[in-house]
């Protein structure tokens, strides 16, 4: 494509629009314009048409055209790093907007580490009584999701809030405690979590324990980690509440201190205009205020 015959004072005037920035996200994304065709519902000649329009107005080539496939130009990856962030905050506008219009039949989402999450799900029965006419979705994630932006409708988190925050409201509904456990007294290997030791107390503390002795493995998922130590392959940091229903394991160091962690739930103040997001909070705080010793270890 030849450019000599551009303006430079126009180009750098002329603002591309939107839509061919979101179309040209999605023939990045499918590898392809007739797949970005499809996945958008237009044709792929419109596609064409709009990736060579953005093209003009950058005064760039974008991609490069081979026989079956596209390539994009340096160009083209330099403007792709720069529309990438657009994309992402058009799709946080699309998940607020959705989060402000309350859906009688969508599912409560519920956010909370694997930990808590498999805990919940030992009583889904009982929660789903509570939520029932929909469903409940269980995102299981270290992850803070947005609940601002409609990730999710409920969060169990171990921290509370950080200041700044008043859209979002909380309260303590329960604790957890953890322990490291085995399959026998005194064990010579660990079963470590992946991350840096400096970045994590409970990486720390097991890095700690595990002086000493072999590092068997890596495992960060915490079910994982469970049937590794089930298995007898060593030590494993866990939830008090699996370890201690579990007749092969055996608690080799008492939970206390920081590995007795309190539980916040979380939720937007909006979630109070959908009954069965409070509903649904409500008997998750009375499972874990019912449940405090065997989620404590005691």
């Amino acid at each position: 494509m030849a450019h000599a015959s551009h303006d430079p004072f126009r180009l750098a005037l002329t603002e591309p629009s939107w839509d061919d920035l979101r179309i040209f996200l999605a023939v990045v994304a499918h590898g392809s314009m007739n797949s970005a065709a499809k996945a958008l519902g237009q044709s792929q000649p419109t596609i064409a048409r709009r990736i060579k329009a953005l093209e003009e107005t950058v005064g760039l080539d974008l991609f490069q055209r081979g026989p079956n496939n596209l390539e994009l130009t340096e160009a083209g990856q330099a403007i792709l790093e720069a529309a990438s962030p657009m994309g992402e905050a058009a799709g946080i506008v699309s998940r607020t907007a959705a989060a402000y219009r309350p859906d009688p039949d969508a599912p409560v989402r519920i956010t909370a580490t694997s930990s808590v999450a498999m805990f919940l799900t030992l009583h889904s029965a009982e929660l789903h009584k509570a939520a029932e006419p929909v469903e409940i979705s269980y995102i299981p994630t270290r992850k803070r999701l947005d609940l601002a932006s409609g990730e999710a409708d409920i969060a169990l988190r171990m921290r509370t809030l950080p200041e700044g925050t008043d859209d979002l409201v909380a309260r303590k509904v329960g604790q957890i405690a953890f322990a490291i456990y085995a399959t026998t007294d005194e064990p010579e290997a660990v079963i470590a979590p992946p991350e840096d030791p400096t970045l994590s107390k409970q990486a720390a503390y097991v890095a700690e324990f595990a002086q000493g002795r072999t590092i068997a493995a890596r495992i960060g998922d915490m079910p994982i980690r469970y049937q590794a130590a089930k298995s007898g392959l060593g030590a494993a940091f866990l939830p008090c509440w699996l370890g201690d229903s579990d007749p092969d394991l055996k608690q080799i160091v008492k939970p206390e201190g920081e590995l007795i962690e309190d539980i916040f739930l979380v939720m937007h103040r909006r979630s109070r205009n959908r009954p069965n997001v409070t509903r649904v909070a409500n008997a998750l705080a009375a499972l874990l205020k019912r449940s405090h010793k065997t989620l404590v270890g005691a």
